[in-house]
């Protein structure tokens, strides 16, 4: 009996043990299952389709009115034919001056200023410092050489002087004694006399100025006064040193008038007598300026090998500089054109290329490339849409930004 009991024992106990194995078996399997339904992509509920060929966003109104789309209708315009040209901001001749040293001598800075340095803005006859005059060897020994001829010729003068007069107080006592000398040689004395007075006083004069010169080499400075004031690119001496007459100074420059220099693209030619051009400095795309043609460029941009012109730029605000690159879209004659103006704020990059979102219904709105032909103010001109498409104006990012999270996958692994 104790041994079919034993024998029922172990069967019971190899059951438990089998039945445990198989519920562990069967957990476990369980357990891969879920891990592997949870490692599942998770797609969000997309709001984007594909309808014919175009990507449209479906946004209802009340979404519209909170995420703050607005839409405008796309109004016709006409526009001349222009063609575009590129180059760079020039400084204008004209309004750039350069202070030169008067005298050759040694710059010395004015007591109460101090010497003047780039970026600084300076009026119009503004004296900025001195220059201390240095009489060259050569000139010195010319100078004092003149002055001993002028002392020289003094003293013959003033020798004749004293002799003239002396006959001619002779000629006037003999004549007064019963006309021993005639009243001519009266007359001829004092002629005589007369001659040697003014070369006196002229020998005089003479030596005066020449000891002034000398004296002003020593004691005179020369005041450093600029003529047509603007702001300071050059500084081209210091206190302290020493310059030659014409030497430079330092150059000031007026930035509220500048020059574009453009190339049309090679192989182009438009007529050479283009009077206006719209020009866009890079960065200030929403800030087109007039320009107004000067002439054609003096050389060919070895570079371009394109019809070059220059254009005169009025910058009031003189932020603009030389060297700043633009874009420049000149009037040739030709057919118009029409087309419409999009808001720069309608408009997204994608892929390199320029989008805009038209609304296609109530809550469709539908991306689609333009080509962006030129500026127009605050705007673009384009022909990619036609007049009468309601364009995005505000939130075409938001609309973007839609279509990007309708491509995430939470739990994608990249491969």
């Amino acid at each position: 009996m104790s041994r079919v009991l034993k024998l029922i024992l172990i069967a019971i106990f190899a059951a438990t043990i089998v039945g445990g194995i198989l519920w562990s078996f069967l957990a476990h399997r369980a357990d891969l299952a879920a891990e592997a339904q949870s490692d599942q992509p998770i797609k969000n509920a997309t709001r984007v389709t594909q309808t014919g060929g175009e990507t449209v966003v479906k946004f209802n109104r009340e979404t519209q009115q909170r995420i703050g789309i607005r839409t405008d209708v796309a109004v016709a315009v006409t526009k001349r034919q222009e063609v575009a040209a590129y180059g760079r901001i020039e400084e204008d001749p004209s309004q750039s001056f350069v202070l030169r040293a008067p005298v050759a001598g040694s710059v010395r800075r004015m007591e109460d200023k101090p010497w003047p340095d780039i970026g600084q803005t300076l009026a119009d006859q503004s004296v900025i410092g001195v220059v201390d005059p240095r009489l060259p060897p050569t000139d010195r020994i010319t100078l004092n050489d003149r002055l001993a001829t002028a002392r020289a010729e003094m003293e013959s003068s003033s020798a004749a002087l004293v002799a003239a007069r002396a006959a001619l107080q002779r000629a006037r006592t003999l004549n007064a004694d019963d006309k021993n000398v005639s009243d001519r040689a009266v007359q001829e004395a004092e002629v005589k006399v007369a001659a040697e007075q003014a070369r006196l006083t002229a020998a005089g004069q003479s030596a005066s100025l020449i000891e002034s010169s000398l004296r002003s080499t020593h004691d005179a400075a020369t005041p450093l006064e600029l003529t047509r004031g603007g702001q300071i690119v050059e500084v081209l001496a210091h206190p302290g040193e020493s310059v030659e007459s014409g030497q430079p100074i330092l150059r000031v420059a007026r930035f509220d008038r500048l020059l574009a220099r453009v190339d049309i693209p090679a192989g182009e030619t438009i007529p050479v007598d283009v009077l206006n051009a719209t020009i866009i400095p890079l960065g200030q795309e929403g800030h087109p300026i007039p320009g107004e043609r000067v002439a054609l460029a003096a050389t060919v941009d070895p570079k371009t090998q394109g019809q070059p012109f220059l254009f005169r730029l009025a910058d009031p605000s003189s932020t603009l500089r030389p060297g700043l690159s633009v874009t420049a879209y000149l009037d040739v004659p030709g057919p118009a054109r029409t087309g419409v103006v999009v808001p720069r704020s309608a408009v997204v990059r994608q892929s390199g290329r320029a989008w805009v979102y038209v609304q296609t219904s109530g809550d469709q709105f539908a991306r689609r490339a333009v080509v962006l032909e030129e500026p127009s103010g605050p705007a673009w001109f384009t022909r990619s849409l036609s007049p009468g498409d309601r364009v995005v104006t505000v939130g075409a990012q938001a609309l973007l930004s839609e279509e990007f999270k309708s491509q995430i996958q939470v739990g994608e692994e990249n491969q």
